[in-house]
C-alpha cells in the first residue's frame, strides 16, 4: 500500500495481519512480542509518560484488559533494514498506530534536538523515535513480523534479584506445592537496640521452609508475623533491617517461649563508631579505595551527575544543599523527585555527594551537581529512555543507572549509545544476582561494577558473618555477579551512608559499589589533566578515556576470580596523585575511624 510508505502493513482492523511466526521479534536477542503474557508490564502500573499522554490514559476500563500489554514501537533504522525493504517515517508509523482501533497510544519518546549537547548525536541518533502503546498480544506479535518496525515489551524497571538467604540454601518453593496450615500460626517479636529502646519501622523477614514472610515494626518496635506454611520452630532464620541508626542483624533458629514475644536486639552504629554521627566518619570503602589520600581540594566541583534511581530524600541535612535538580518520570507531579519511596537513591546520593559538614559522612565528590531522576517504583523501559534523553539535554557528565530490566532491549542499547556519543559516562551496578550480569550492565560502553566486602567491617550479628572467608581482608560480596563482564569492583557491603529521615544506615549492593565508582569518576572529570570538562570536548572519546583510566588504575586483588574484574578502583593512581599524598592509613578490623 503505497499510501503507507510501501510497508505492507495496515494496523487498522487487523484483517491484513501477517500470519504468525514463532519467536517473532524486532532484533536478535530482544523479546518477541508474543512473550508479553510472561514479561509485559502492560498491566496496572502507570507511569509519568502515561499520565502525560492525554485523555485516553484516563478513560475508565482501559488500564486493565485481558491479553493486552504495553509495547514500544519504533521504525527500524535504515541501515538495519533488509535489502529492498523501504524505511517508514516515524510520523507515518505513529499515525497508523493512532488510527488502529486495536492500539491505544500512551506516549512518545523522541530524540532530543534543541537543548544541551544532544546535537552531538544528531542528526542521526542511533535510537529512533519510539511510540509507547497498549495493544493485544496477538496484534503485537503480528506487528513485530513487519521488517520496517521494531516492537519490544515496555518492561518494568526494578532492582535485581538477590541471593538466597537462610541457613544454607533456602530455595523458594512453588506456592502451589506449599503445605499450608489450617490455622496459620503467629510469631510476635520486638526489635530493640542495645539499651532496650524500641526500633520502629524495621523491616523483618522470617525465612522458613515455605519461603520468607515480611513485615515492619510498629512505633513500639513490635511486629506479629502470620506463618501460613511454617511454625516458629521450623523457621531457619530471622533477618532484621532497620531503616536508620542500626546495623542489619540475622538470628539463627528462634527460641519462642509459649506464645511470648521474641526479643531481637540490633546494634547501634554509634556503638561501633565512637561519637558517630556527631563525629565525622571515614568509611572502610573510602579507605579501601584510598580516597582519603587525595588532596582535600578534589571535590568534583562543576561535574553534573544523574542518579537514575528511586529519587533522593532531599530533606536529609547532608543532601538538601547538594541535590537541587531532578525529574520524576513516574508521576505527573515533577516535584516528587525529592521524595524517596525506598531509600535506594538516597543511599547512593550520600556516597557520591553528601555534604562535608564535619558530621555524619562526606560524599566522595561533595561539590558535584546531582540530578535525581526518579524511575522507581512504577517506572518502565520507556521512562528509562526519557531519562537518558534528560541526561543528554541537561549536559550530564556521569549517569548512574541503578535500575535494571529483565530482557535485553535493542532500543535501550541504541539510546545509551546516543548518550555515549554525547560524552556521557555511564556507570551501572553489575547486579545483585550472584550469577549473570543484569541489563544494562552487559552493554558495551557501560562501566559494570561488582561489589567487595571486607572481613571485620561489620558486627557479629550482621548477615555477612555467615559468608565471610576464614582469612582477613577483602572478598567478593556473596551477591556480586560471577561474570564474565564485570569491569571493576568497589566497596559494596557494610557501607555507611545517608538514609530516609535524617540519619544514617548500613547498606549492601552492587549499586552501592557503583556509587563509589561514580564519585571517583566525577573527581577524574573535574581534576584529571586529560579529562577536565573545560579542557576536553564532550565526545565518546572522553567517556572512553575515562573508562580506560578507571580500569588501568585498578589495584588487582589476590586470585584469578572473574567476579573481581580488573580489581578495586584506586583513587591516587587514577588521579596521578604524587607519592607524598599516599599515606599508609589502614582501616581497622572493627571499621572504626574518625
Amino acid at each position: 500500500m503505497s499510501e503507507q510508505g510501501g510497508n505492507g502493513m495496515k494496523p487498522g482492523n487487523g484483517k491484513n495481519k501477517t500470519p504468525r511466526a514463532q519467536g517473532a521479534g524486532g532484533e536478535a536477542g530482544q523479546p518477541a512480542a508474543g512473550e508479553a503474557g510472561q514479561a509485559a508490564a502492560g498491566g496496572p502500573g502507570s507511569t509519568g509518560a502515561e499520565r502525560r499522554a492525554g485523555p485516553q490514559a484516563g478513560v475508565p476500563g482501559q488500564r486493565v484488559r485481558a491479553g493486552w500489554g504495553r509495547y514500544l514501537v519504533a521504525p527500524r533504522p535504515v541501515g538495519l533494514l533488509p535489502g529492498g525493504v523501504p524505511p517508514i517515517e516515524a510520523s507515518t508509523l505513529f499515525r497508523l498506530l493512532e488510527e488502529d482501533p486495536e492500539v491505544e497510544p500512551v506516549a512518545q519518546v523522541r530524540p532530543p534536538r534543541s537543548r544541551g549537547v544532544g546535537a552531538i548525536a544528531e542528526p542521526h541518533p542511533a535510537c529512533p523515535p519510539v511510540a509507547v502503546v497498549r495493544m493485544p498480544q496477538e496484534r503485537a506479535r503480528a506487528l513485530a513480523q513487519n521488517p520496517q518496525v521494531v516492537v519490544e515489551i515496555d518492561q518494568p524497571l526494578s532492582y535485581t534479584p538477590t541471593l538466597s538467604v537462610g541457613v544454607g540454601p533456602a530455595p523458594m518453593i512453588d506456592p502451589m506445592l506449599a503445605i499450608t496450615l489450617e490455622e496459620p500460626e503467629q510469631l510476635t517479636l520486638r526489635v530493640v537496640g542495645g539499651d532496650g529502646e524500641a526500633v520502629a519501622g524495621a523491616h523483618v523477614w522470617a525465612i522458613g521452609t515455605g519461603g520468607p514472610v515480611h513485615g515492619t515494626t510498629d512505633p513500639d518496635g513490635r511486629l506479629t508475623l502470620t506463618l501460613a506454611a511454617d511454625t516458629p520452630e521450623t523457621l531457619q532464620a530471622l533477618y532484621v533491617r532497620p531503616v536508620a541508626g542500626y546495623w542489619p542483624a540475622r538470628t539463627g533458629t528462634l527460641q519462642p517461649a509459649n506464645g511470648q514475644e521474641t526479643v531481637v536486639r540490633v546494634q547501634a552504629l554509634s556503638e561501633t563508631f565512637e561519637g558517630f554521627p556527631g563525629k565525622a566518619l571515614t568509611g572502610w570503602g573510602v579507605q579501601a579505595m584510598r580516597l582519603h589520600q587525595i588532596p582535600p581540594t578534589y571535590r568534583g566541583h562543576g561535574i553534573r551527575i544523574a542518579l537514575l534511581d528511586s529519587g533522593v530524600n532531599t530533606a536529609h541535612p547532608d543532601l538538601k544543599d547538594t541535590v537541587k535538580h531532578g525529574h520524576d518520570f513516574t508521576s505527573a507531579q515533577n516535584d516528587t523527585w525529592g521524595l524517596d519511596a525506598c531509600g535506594h537513591g538516597t543511599w547512593c546520593a550520600g556516597i557520591i555527594a553528601a555534604a562535608d559538614n564535619n558530621a555524619g559522612i562526606a560524599g566522595i565528590a561533595a561539590e558535584a551537581e546531582v540530578h535525581a531522576l526518579k524511575l522507581f517504583p512504577g517506572g518502565h523501559l520507556s521512562d528509562l529512555l526519557e531519562a537518558v534523553d534528560y541526561c543528554i539535554t541537561h549536559t550530564i557528565d556521569i549517569a548512574q543507572i541503578s535500575l535494571a530490566y529483565p530482557v535485553r532491549s535493542q532500543l535501550a542499547a541504541w539510546k545509551l549509545a546516543d548518550a555515549h556519543a554525547a560524552g556521557i559516562t555511564i556507570v551501572a551496578p553489575a547486579g545483585d544476582t550472584a550469577g549473570p550480569l543484569t541489563q544494562p550492565a552487559t552493554l558495551p560502553g557501560i562501566l559494570a561494577v561488582g561489589a567487595l566486602a571486607h572481613t571485620g567491617t561489620y558486627p557479629a550479628s550482621n548477615p555477612l558473618t555467615g559468608v565471610q572467608p576464614p582469612w582477613p581482608g577483602p572478598f567478593p560480596a556473596p551477591f556480586t555477579p560471577t561474570g564474565p563482564g564485570v569491569d571493576l569492583v568497589a566497596p559494596g557491603a557494610a557501607v555507611i551512608t545517608t538514609s530516609l529521615g535524617d540519619g544514617y544506615t548500613a547498606v549492601d549492593g552492587t549499586a552501592i559499589a557503583a556509587a563509589h565508582v561514580t564519585g571517583l569518576a566525577a573527581l577524574l572529570l573535574a581534576h584529571h589533566d586529560h579529562l577536565r570538562t573545560q579542557a576536553v570536548p564532550r565526545t565518546a572519546a572522553r567517556a572512553d578515556r575515562l573508562y580506560l583510566l578507571m580500569r588501568t588504575a585498578c589495584r588487582p586483588l589476590p586470585g584469578a576470580d572473574p567476579r573481581l574484574g580488573a580489581g578495586i578502583a584506586d583513587a591516587p593512581t587514577a588521579l596521578g596523585i604524587p607519592a607524598s599524598w599516599q599515606q599508609a592509613d589502614q582501616y581497622t578490623a572493627t571499621g572504626r575511624r574518625g
